[in-house]
């Protein structure tokens, strides 16, 4: 049986519980700071995080990571004969350029990606999915379909349309 400890004990406590604690925590030892943003940001977090953990050994069954799983996403949203460059790969995917390589590797050893020279560019290369790239990205991405629509079947559409809202204002704002 699990049971919660103390706000400050040890135990089995779940994602709102550690919230929770957290917030109260800060607003006890920091009266004199407002925690709303910094609260809407760590529940933000705390989505993602439960997203992204519920599919991550599904992807593992497919022989792939999280982040193998963006570069073969970048890819093949681009269409069947479509070719990157790995700098366009890092800032789609948003990750850095020194972040890529090992990825790029690993999928290239799989025989999910090709690597060509690029003729413009003697310095970088061509980046191109290969059809059993394909076919891991598209169970992938049934994958975390279904996994994002089951986990936001709970709001209602007028919930999703609001949370749409006020994450593009968001991110409009961290791109200004």
């Amino acid at each position: 049986m699990t049971t919660k400890t103390s706000a400050r004990g040890q135990g089995d406590m779940n994602t709102a519980d550690i919230l929770e604690d957290t917030f109260t925590s800060w607003a006890e030892q920091r009266p004199d700071l407002d925690f709303d943003a910094m609260t809407l940001v760590l529940k933000m977090a705390a989505v993602v995080r439960q997203v992204t953990e519920s599919v991550r050994d599904e992807f593992g069954e497919l022989g792939i990571t999280l982040s193998e799983f963006d570069v073969l996403a970048t890819l093949r949203r681009r269409g069947k004969d479509s070719v990157l460059t790995p700098s366009h790969i890092a800032e789609v995917a948003m990750v850095k350029p020194s972040g890529l390589s090992h990825r790029l590797n690993q999928l290239e050893e799989a025989g999910l990606i090709e690597r060509t020279s690029d003729p413009a560019d003697r310095r970088s290369s061509l980046i191109r999915i290969t059809p059993a790239g394909r076919r891991i990205v598209d169970r992938a991405v049934e994958i975390l379909v279904a996994r994002k629509n089951s986990y936001c079947s709970v709001l209602s559409d007028r919930q999703r349309q609001n949370l749409h809202s006020a994450l593009d204002t968001l991110i409009a704002q961290g791109d200004s």
